[in-house]
């Protein structure tokens, strides 16, 4: 658990090797993205190593993939009321059903 708000890539950066945390800047990615890293970053370390050494790319795909898969929840109208009535973003994606942990399937 953190005790104090982190910068966007802050606790990658402390995990994945520093070419690695370039490539994902230069994809394109968007905040949302930077988060869903940072949180495997946090809770799942060794298995994001894992993945970092198994393929960059497909690390990146996995990362893609699951912020599409946040994103088109979020987007929701039901996720906008939701929101408005004050759940949390996890708490969101949990009802819909999304997983939040890094799943390595390459």
């Amino acid at each position: 658990m953190l005790d104090r708000q982190t910068a966007p890539l802050e606790i990658a950066r402390t995990v994945l090797r520093p070419e690695t945390i370039r490539e994902v800047c230069n994809a394109g990615f968007t905040n949302s993205a930077y988060l869903i890293l940072d949180r495997w970053a946090l809770n799942q370390p060794d298995e994001l190593r894992r993945l970092e050494t198994l393929s960059t790319l497909g690390l990146i795909v996995t990362l893609s993939q699951q912020q599409t898969r946040e994103a088109n929840v979020l987007n929701s109208d039901s996720a906008w009321e939701a929101s408005r009535q004050g759940m949390s973003d996890w708490d969101i994606l949990q009802n819909a059903g999304i997983d939040t942990s890094l799943k390595i399937t390459i």
